[in-house]
This record gives structure tokens, sequence and C-alpha cells, in this order.
């Protein structure tokens, strides 16, 4: 379909009938996704930035603790303390983009929000930069959908401090992805109220997980074995 992309394979289908039936998602969508070391969250992550590469997206990529998993991908890139800055900058941009957008479709995606925002609050000098990008995602999720702004998040276990309980500004993600063995806390955080039917028969590990697509019922999803190095070689060109 038009403006959608490829998620991963329905886990369900595959494994009970052998059959591979694309998970498409809408890439006018927030998205976070969650997953442990090892979950095989960083390959998703690069996967669904190589298949959304044809639309032309603007991308801003923070990687604050430098993995190396996301450099050359595009110039709009930061690390460590320069996080802020490009945060800032595509807070800018979503600012003087109107309402309807301006023909570029622009995510911002932050690796490991979590860390980042524990980085800065570790400081009263930070504490109110950690404070700011959490009002920067807020208002992205809240108004960023009629702009074409979108905000991509990674973490390895979900976290209700990322954002302040009351701006119920985690309910506005379309697509929330959760790979490998959650916690209960991160499970109850993602898919609150959500339940996929013999959810406790899949064996989730590595590139295997569920995910709750807006407007559809839970699924169990698995993301294509496809190598990093691959992967960020071919986002790269």
């Amino acid at each position: 379909m038009k403006n959608d992309f490829m998620l991963g394979y329905n886990l369900e289908l595959l494994e009970n009938q052998g059959a591979k039936i694309p998970l498409l998602v809408p890439i006018n969508s927030h998205l976070i996704v969650v997953g442990g070391s090892g979950s095989g969250k960083s390959t998703a992550v690069l996967y669904w930035l190589y298949k959304i590469r044809n639309y032309g997206c603007k991308l801003y990529i923070v990687d604050f603790k430098a993995s190396q998993e996301f450099e050359g991908i595009t110039k709009k890139f930061a690390e460590f303390e320069d996080s802020y800055n490009l945060i800032k900058k595509f807070y800018d941009d979503f600012l003087a983009t109107p309402e309807g957008g301006d023909g570029k479709i622009k995510i911002l995606l932050i690796d490991e929000i979590a860390g980042l925002l524990t980085h800065y609050s570790m400081t009263k000098e930070n504490k109110a930069k950690a404070d700011e990008i959490r009002n920067i995602m807020s208002s992205i999720l809240m108004l960023g959908r009629s702009r074409k702004c979108f905000l991509w998040l990674s973490m390895q276990r979900y976290s209700a401090t990322v954002f302040p309980a009351s701006s119920g500004s985690a309910d506005n993600f379309h697509i929330c992805v959760g790979l490998g063995r959650l916690t209960v806390d991160g499970r109850k955080g993602l898919f609150a109220g959500e339940h996929l039917e013999n959810e406790e028969d899949f064996q989730f590990g590595q590139g295997k997980g569920i995910v709750l697509i807006d407007g559809q019922p839970l699924k169990a999803v698995i993301i294509p074995q496809v190598s990093k190095k691959k992967l960020l070689n071919l986002l790269q060109k």
C-alpha cells in the first residue's frame, strides 16, 4: 500500500502455516521499540530505515552512546553531548513546518533515549535539558502527525520516566514493538490491556516479539534476519 513499509512478518502465521505474510505499517507514524541486549532491536531499526529509504525522508539520528550503528546514514547525526543540539534542531524544523507538511517526511530517531535522559538528569546544570527534551518529544507526539514530523524511540527497557506521567504522550505512538522477552513492567507499559492469544506458546527471542499497530489487535512479529553490517553499508550509499 502507498506510504506503507514492511515492519516484519506475522510470526504466528509463519510458525503455524509457514506463510510469510508481511506486516505493513504506515510511514506516517510515531514508533517506539523496546528490547534488551541480544533482542535484535538495533538490527530491526536499521531494517526499518532501509525499508523507508525510497521515501526521501529527512532523517535526524541521535546515537547518544556512540554505538557506531547509525554512522553515515544521514548528515543530521549526533553523539554524546551533541545530542541535545540535534534534538533542538529537529524541533526548530518541526516548528517551522506548516500544517500539512512541506513535502518531506521528517523523522527524529533517538537511540537509547532512557540512557540519554538519565545522563542529562545527573547534574543540576543539565537537568533542565532533560526536561526540555521530554517537552519537545511530547510536543512532537501530540502535533507531529499533521506536519509529517515523527518521533522514533529505541530503548532497552520501557520506562515511564521518559515522559511526564500526566502528559499522556506515550499514548500517541502509532507503532509499539517489543522484541525478545519483555519485563512485566515493560510489557504493561507498552501493551497495557492488550492480549495476544496463545502468547505463552511463542518462544520470543532475537528478532521476535510483539507489536501493537494503531487500530489493530496485538500481533506477533519476526524481523527478517539481515546482518547489521550489510544494512548499514546499504544505508550509507
